[in-house]
C-alpha cells in the first residue's frame, strides 16, 4: 500500500511538472497601471490645476513682451559703466523701405552666403565685393595681382566676413563656399597682350579648375564673359543669337577665344554635370578703381583729358560703343544673387 501510494505521489507530480505554463501576461494591463497612477492621491487635479493658473498668468501679462533684466556692459577703455544694452529679438518689418508695424524674430532673416570671387581685387570684381559685404554675405577674394590691388579692397581688412587668398586659379583651389563669381583675367588689351599663352591659360585652365570646384561643393557659378566673344561683329547691336565675326589667330585671339571656350565649359558642366551656370557678356565698363593706363576709350579720354591733350578718336569716329557705370554693372537685386543684366540659363 505504501509503495502504491509513493508510486502515485510521483506520477502525479511528474505530470504536473509537465503540464505547467504561466498566464500570459494581458496587455489591458499595460494601459490602467498608468492611468491608476494619475488618479491616486488626486494627481489629475495638481496638474489641472497647475494648467488653469499658467493660463491665467499669461493671459494677465501686458502684451508688450516678456520683461528682462538690462545687463550692464563694463567699458575697460574709460574704466567706467556704460549705459545698460538692450537686447534686440525683433526688427521692423519693411515693405519697400517702409515698417509695416509688424516685426519679425531675428532668426528669420536672411542668412548670409559664403562667396568666393576670383579676381575680387580687380576694377570690377572690387566693386561687386563692396556690394556682396554690404548685403551681409561672407566673402573669400582670390586674386594673383596681375591687374588687381590690394587697395582696391583694403577697407575690408577688418571685416570679420573678408577674407583674402593670393592664389593664381590655374593652379587648382579648394574651398567649400555657396557660390562662385568668376572674374579673374585681365580684360584690357594692354594687359592681356602683355603675356597672351597666361591669358588665355587664365581662361581655359582656370575657369575649369573653378567650374570643378563648383561641381564638387554644388556652387552656383557665374562667369563675366565679354562683349568681345562677338570678334569684329557685322551686327549693332548684337543679340544673343549672334554668333560674331571672329579671328582665331589674331594679336587678341587670347582674350577673346579664350571666353569664348570659357562659355563652352560653362554650358558643358552645366548640361553635363547639372552645375547652375549663369553667363554675364560685359561690355565697356568705367568708374572709380579703373585702371587709367589700360587703353580703353573712357579712360583714354579722362587721362588725356587730365593732362590737358588733345583726346584721340580712332578710325572715322563712327564707331558705336555701350557705356556703363561699374555700380550698374554689380547692382544686385534683393531676391537672387544674379546680376541684373544676366544671361541666365
Amino acid at each position: 500500500m505504501a509503495s502504491e501510494l509513493i508510486f502515485r505521489g510521483q506520477n502525479e507530480s511528474h505530470q504536473a511538472a509537465d503540464s505547467y505554463s504561466p498566464k500570459p501576461p494581458k496587455p489591458w494591463l499595460l494601459t490602467l497601471r498608468p492611468i491608476r497612477y494619475i488618479l491616486r492621491e488626486q494627481r489629475l487635479l495638481c496638474v489641472l490645476a497647475g494648467i488653469a493658473i499658467a493660463t491665467v498668468i499669461f493671459a494677465l501679462l501686458p502684451s508688450g513682451g516678456h520683461r528682462h533684466t538690462e545687463p550692464i556692459s563694463f567699458d575697460s577703455s574709460s574704466s567706467a559703466f556704460t549705459h545698460p544694452m538692450r537686447h534686440k529679438y525683433y526688427e521692423p518689418a519693411m515693405v519697400s523701405g517702409r515698417s509695416t508695424g509688424g516685426k519679425i524674430p531675428l532668426g528669420l532673416k536672411r542668412k548670409g552666403l559664403r562667396i568666393v570671387v576670383t579676381g575680387g581685387a580687380g576694377f570690377v570684381g572690387s566693386h561687386l565685393v563692396d556690394r556682396l559685404i554690404s548685403r551681409g554675405d561672407s566673402v573669400i577674394v582670390v586674386d594673383n595681382f596681375f591687374t588687381g590691388r590690394k587697395e582696391n579692397v583694403m577697407h575690408h581688412f577688418k571685416n570679420p566676413r573678408f577674407e583674402m587668398i593670393r592664389h593664381d586659379v590655374v593652379e587648382p583651389l579648394l574651398l567649400e563656399v555657396d557660390q562662385i563669381y568668376h572674374l579673374a583675367c585681365p580684360a584690357s588689351p594692354v594687359h592681356y597682350k602683355h603675356n597672351p599663352v597666361k591669358t588665355i591659360k587664365t581662361n581655359v585652365v582656370g575657369t575649369l579648375n573653378m567650374l570643378g570646384l563648383a561641381k564638387r561643393v554644388g556652387a552656383r557659378f557665374l562667369l563675366t564673359s565679354t562683349s568681345e566673344v562677338y570678334g569684329d561683329p557685322l551686327q549693332h547691336p548684337q543679340v544673343e543669337t549672334y554668333w560674331g565675326n571672329v579671328n582665331p589667330i589674331g594679336v587678341r585671339s587670347c582674350y577673346d577665344e579664350g571666353k569664348r571656350t570659357a562659355e563652352t565649359l560653362a554650358m558643358d558642366y552645366h548640361r553635363g554635370a547639372g552645375v547652375e551656370v549663369r553667363i554675364a557678356r560685359i561690355f565697356n565698363t568705367y568708374g572709380p578703381r579703373m585702371c587709367i593706363d589700360d587703353g580703353r576709350v573712357v579712360s583714354n579720354f579722362v587721362a588725356q583729358a587730365l593732362r590737358k591733350e588733345p583726346m584721340t578718336v580712332y578710325g572715322d569716329g563712327k564707331q558705336t560703343r555701350s557705356f556703363q557705370y561699374v555700380s550698374d554693372l554689380v547692382s544686385l537685386s534683393h531676391t537672387t544673387t544674379t546680376l541684373l543684366f544676366l544671361y541666365s540659363l
